[in-house]
């Protein structure tokens, strides 16, 4: 068998038994997995019904180091603070699951950013805002070196003009993904995969 704590060891042994109705597993070995770089966030607003969940399970599978729920002008999902905490329960468990089915040395982290103009203000990582009026394709739009890259992905009506001046303010760059208009989570998903290759991170 082989076991992960979530936060980079990875142990491999034998299943030994069980203990009240709980396996026992003799621990053989056990390695250290180094943290890929540059950690790649992807936040996002999120899309109603079980798309946001599908969106965490798929970002969690590929190995998406954060994900982090934003709130912008146009989303079309209310988080009521009195459920956040529960919704980010629910959608961490997703994630646990999908980084055991994909055997992720590492958990992803979901998190809340609160509103998308404070997120702005307090996030370190480079940032890329991605807008289907962008002429910038993702590929020119990533940084060539960073410790921390995050994707900024939208609500289905998109990001405002005044959101995506607020990015730039911010020192993000604002790209596309190409002439056609994806869903949140499918765009979520596909800038994920093109950043993660394009760090070699990903085929």
């Amino acid at each position: 068998m082989t076991l992960a704590d979530g936060r980079g060891q990875v142990g491999t042994g034998r299943l030994a038994g069980e203990n009240r109705g709980r396996a026992v597993v003799q621990i053989e070995r056990v390695e250290k997995v180094e943290s890929a770089k540059p950690v790649v966030t992807v936040a996002l607003a999120p899309p109603k019904g079980e798309r946001l969940r599908w969106a965490v399970q798929k970002l969690a599978e590929l190995g998406v180091d954060r994900m982090v729920v934003l709130r912008t002008e146009r989303s079309v999902r209310a988080w009521e603070d009195t459920r956040v905490e529960n919704a980010l329960a629910r959608l961490r468990t997703t994630a646990r699951e999908a980084a055991m089915q994909s055997r992720q040395a590492f958990l992803m982290v979901v998190e809340d950013g609160g509103e998308l103009n404070r997120w702005l203000e307090s996030a370190s990582s480079s940032k890329v805002l991605l807008w289907e009026r962008a002429e910038l394709p993702l590929r020119m739009g990533l940084p060539p070196t960073a410790g921390d890259v995050a994707l900024l992905i939208g609500p289905e009506g998109g990001f405002s003009e005044a959101e995506v001046g607020a990015a730039q303010k911010a020192g993000a760059n604002v790209a596309s993904l190409g002439p056609n208009v994806l869903r949140t989570e499918t765009a979520a998903v596909v800038a994920a995969s093109l950043a993660l290759a394009h760090y070699g991170r990903l085929g």
